[in-house]
């Protein structure tokens, strides 16, 4: 998530922006950026977050895939929107927050 913050404030977040954006208007554009990309990272943190609950390290009726939106949904909102700076520190809070939750 750190390098994830990094990277979205260069340019592979400008264009990850300029992708979605193009997506509203080109549905087909989200589904390939989804397919090719993010659909593999998802499914390894979704195999990190049950490895996880095995070692009790996470409550176990955690939801893997919501835990994972939790987390990522407010990153990519600092990406598109810059409302915020999207910092190391901001990820950081962000997950300690969300592991709240999910801890046993």
């Amino acid at each position: 998530m750190r390098r994830l913050s990094r990277d979205f404030n260069g340019l592979f977040g400008k264009v990850m922006a300029d992708l979605i954006a193009e997506g509203q208007s080109d549905p087909s554009i989200l589904k390939e950026l989804y397919e090719r990309h993010i659909s593999h990272r998802r499914a390894a943190t979704i195999a990190d977050v049950e490895r996880g609950k095995g070692a009790g390290e996470f409550a176990p009726s955690t939801d893997p895939e919501l835990l994972i939106d939790a987390i990522i949904g407010p990153i990519y909102y600092r990406m598109l929107l810059r409302s915020a700076p999207l910092t190391e520190r901001y990820v950081e809070d962000l997950i300690d927050l969300v592991l709240r939750g999910v801890r046993p």
